[in-house]
């Protein structure tokens, strides 16, 4: 552990530290852009769902009839269609020339008859209906012809200015006609192109039974005759169509001004507003100077009270140019436009209200509306038909509906509220009328509502980044990525673009850089102490955002450090084995070892690890070094093996002489020392480095077994001495122990052969020749061996 600050250095700088508190800095932002806002887009028409319409009974929720509501074709459109209005009444004769008396008046059942004389009717009393146009008559017999005609007849006739018509013949009936206990039978007079009231009034109906023969086939009885007459009758209704639509999305150009701040005279903000302080006495308040935006204009001023009807308020207004003079206050009415000036307090007094709010509009926002209205007017009720415009539930303006194109433009500002974000319009056409019954048909077309006064401001905003705050560490800890960039924002610059600048006090301890949008701070080995950081943030118009932050890097005594061991150490069973141990501490000397195994013992001064393993498998050993004050730990992955282990434990090629020529088996003794079997074991047999023979292998040698083959031996002459060798597992395909102990040799001297005398003349080899020739095979059968035979297979460690 090293400390980078002396004991003094190290108060000064922490006192100084306690005086630099964290510090965040900002420049001051400005305007980048400022434009108009259509505050109201779907007054276009162009999408209807933007609308909701509806169409209903006055005061009532029941559908209108005569009404119809459509956004369609880029317009509002309200349309009002009545048919004319008709009505049917039945007049019935009042009178008859000829006294046939229960043929007058309405049926009743009791009725004149005739078997001959003609029964006349007429009298028909149209008072007060001769106003009406006449639309459709017919005549309503209610009359009866008890038997069936066969050769008589009934003849029915009207009769008015001299004219007689013949309308009806009853003969031949087949059976009674009963028109008085059933429907009455009727005849189309005409419309009122062919009749008149007064030619109505003049009729006379003529009903004759005419008899033929000296017998009457039946009878005529007449209950009642009657005129039923449609025309055209007065009425009176109405109906109102509605449509209504919302924009949100922007907030609305009006500000409210703080009442709890300002000057007050004998004025007091109390629960409801500002009210006077002493009762019956004047008092006012003066607001704070209200700016305009930038690049707008100041609009009217808007107040409410908490009673309306107590309205005794005095409002005034002072202009300023620059915020700090101000002209002498100037009374005006509210709601009045007040000149384009760039600030602007307002002054208020009252003696009996109480203000509750008080705000100021931009811009002056106006609502615009244009349309027309075609069609016929007549038969309405003028002072209660209507279109109406609201603005947030509240009446803009009340028009007549009168026929012509209108382009109107109404101030909204006091039915707006500051912090709202959404307005909702809505327009009403009511149509009551009053009319004769006339076919009429009004259609109130909106063609485009517009609410001006809406801006947006863009102002180039300052960087804003979350601060990174006091960082603390310890020694020889690394260090730590601070991710940066994407912790900051910008309303008009690209965070790639963003200019990062660090300043650091005390590169000696730690060192701070920005790269790929993080701030690294890597801290100096074995260094510790304190480091103030400034962050500077620059945008590309040059605004900046700023922060300092202190690193505090605590001292530690460092930990031993113990290298990796390989992934995996094979170690033999029951065997000691020594495995490296690499280790360092840079600050302590007394160091201990432990593992958690007891097989397994730590010498540091050698820095060995003695490992006697008992169990064959794989097993972990937790190796510890430690200091006074901490430990460190890595894991030792063991292999213990257990395996076989082949010696040659002799060769054997018997007492007798050794003579060339001879033919020797030599005997090979192999044992299995180790601690596990052996299998398919194979020994080779050579003589002076030249192969004899490979012995059939041992199939299976358990520890401590002894094993036994031989080898075939065909003594060569010439020489004297020869070095025969053994070895077992010349391939190394069986893991061992060790494969040092493989092989074993001897010395083997040779005599001369024999000689033998010759036993006949006769053709014959010498026995220098049969050996020199069986030697000569030999080597034959050996060359196809080494070049057929495939090559040796060694162990890789």
């Amino acid at each position: 552990m090293r400390s980078g600050l002396k004991p003094a250095l190290l108060v000064l700088t922490v006192l100084g530290l306690l005086l630099m508190a964290p510090y965040n800095g900002v420049a001051a932002r400005t305007i980048h852009d400022a434009h108009a806002v259509d505050l109201f887009p779907s007054g276009d028409f162009s999408d209807s769902t933007e609308w909701a319409v509806d169409d209903t009974l006055t005061y009532s929720t029941n559908p209108a009839t005569y009404t119809d509501t459509m956004v369609a074709d880029n317009k509002l459109s309200f349309i009002h269609q009545r048919p004319m209005n008709t009505d049917q009444y039945t007049f019935w004769a009042q009178s008859s020339p000829t006294d046939s008396d229960l043929a007058r008046y309405a049926p009743d059942l009791a009725y004149s008859w005739s078997k001959g004389p003609e029964i006349i009717v007429n009298g028909f009393d149209f008072t007060s209906f001769e106003q009406y146009e006449l639309l459709n008559v017919e005549l309503l017999f209610n009359i009866q012809i008890p038997q069936a005609l066969y050769q008589d007849s009934v003849r029915i006739s009207t009769e008015y200015n001299g004219e007689i018509d013949l309308i009806k013949t009853f003969a031949h009936t087949t059976g009674d006609l009963d028109f008085i206990n059933n429907t009455a039978w009727t005849y189309l007079l005409g419309d009122g192109g062919n009749n008149s009231w007064a030619n109505l009034s003049a009729l006379s109906v003529t009903l004759d039974y005419v008899s033929a023969g000296t017998t009457d086939d039946s009878q005529l009885n007449v209950d009642a005759v009657g005129l039923r007459i449609e025309y055209r009758s007065p009425w009176y209704g109405g109906e109102v169509g509605h449509a209504s639509s919302t924009f949100s999305g922007f907030e609305m150009p009006i500000s409210s001004l703080d009442l709890t701040s300002g000057t007050f005279e004998n004025i007091a903000y109390s629960s409801c507003g500002l009210e006077a302080s002493i009762e019956g006495t004047s008092g006012s308040w003066t607001s704070d100077p209200f700016e305009t935006p930038p690049s707008q204009t100041i609009g009217r001023v808007h107040y409410e009270l908490m009673n309306e009807s107590l309205d005794d308020v005095i409002l005034e207004y002072a202009s300023s140019s620059d915020g700090t003079t101000f002209t002498d206050f100037t009374v005006i009415d509210e709601d009045t436009l007040l000149p384009d000036i760039a600030f602007v307090s307002i002054k208020l007094s009252t003696i009996t209200s109480c203000i509750t709010s008080v705000s100021i509009d931009i811009n002056d926002p106006s609502i615009s509306i244009a349309g027309n209205i075609i069609g016929d007017v007549d038969g309405f009720n003028t002072q209660y038909t209507r279109w109406l415009i609201y603005v947030g539930g509240e009446v803009v303006s009340n028009e007549p509906i009168a026929t012509g194109s209108f382009s109107l433009t109404f101030p909204i500002g006091k039915h707006m509220s500051a912090g709202d974000t959404s307005v909702v319009v809505e327009i009403k056409s009511w149509f009551n009328w009053d009319s004769d019954g006339s076919m009429s048909t009004t259609i109130v077309e909106i063609n485009s509502v517009v609410i001006t006064g809406g801006y947006e401001l863009e102002w180039d905003e300052d960087p804003v980044c979350i601060a990174v705050g006091d960082q603390t560490m310890t020694e020889d800890s690394g260090g730590i990525i601070l991710p940066f960039t994407n912790r900051c924002t910008d309303d008009r610059t690209a965070l790639d673009d963003l200019q990062i600048d660090i300043v650091n006090t005390n590169p000696d301890i730690v060192t701070v850089d920005f790269t790929q949008g993080d701030i690294r701070l890597a801290l100096v080995n074995d260094q510790s102490g304190q480091a103030v950081v400034t962050t500077t943030v620059i945008d590309v118009a040059g605004n900046i955002w700023s922060e300092t932050f202190t690193i505090i890097i605590q001292s530690v005594d460092d930990a031993p450090v113990i290298n990796e061991f390989p992934s995996l150490v094979p170690v033999e069973h029951d065997i000691l084995t020594q495995v490296e141990l690499l280790y360092h501490d840079t600050d302590s000397s007394s160091l201990t070892a432990f593992t958690n195994r007891s097989w397994a013992t730590v010498n540091l001064q050698q820095g060995i690890i003695e490992i006697t393993a008992p169990n064959p498998g794989y097993h972990s050993v937790l190796i510890s070094v430690c200091d006074t004050t901490s430990c460190s730990e890595r894991v030792l992955d063991l292999e213990v093996l257990a395996l076989p282990d082949l010696v040659i434990e002799s060769i054997d090629i018997g007492d007798e002489t050794i003579r060339e020529g001879d033919i020797v088996d030599v005997r090979i003794y192999v044992r299995n020392i180790g601690r596990t079997n052996a299998n398919l074991i194979s020994v080779r047999c050579d003589a002076d480095n030249v192969l004899i023979a490979i012995a059939q292998p041992i199939s299976f040698l358990q520890p401590g077994e002894l094993g036994v083959v031989t080898c075939e031996w065909i003594v060569p002459e010439g020489d004297g001495v020869v070095l025969i060798s053994a070895v077992v597992d010349r391939g190394l395909e069986i893991d061992e122990v060790s494969e040092d102990n493989n092989q074993a040799e001897i010395i083997v001297t040779i005599e001369e052969a024999i000689k033998e005398q010759p036993v006949s003349s006769g053709l014959q080899i010498s026995s220098t020749a049969r050996t020199t020739l069986a030697i000569a095979s030999l080597l034959a059968i050996i060359g196809l061996f080494a070049l057929f035979a495939p090559s040796k297979i060694r162990k890789i460690e």
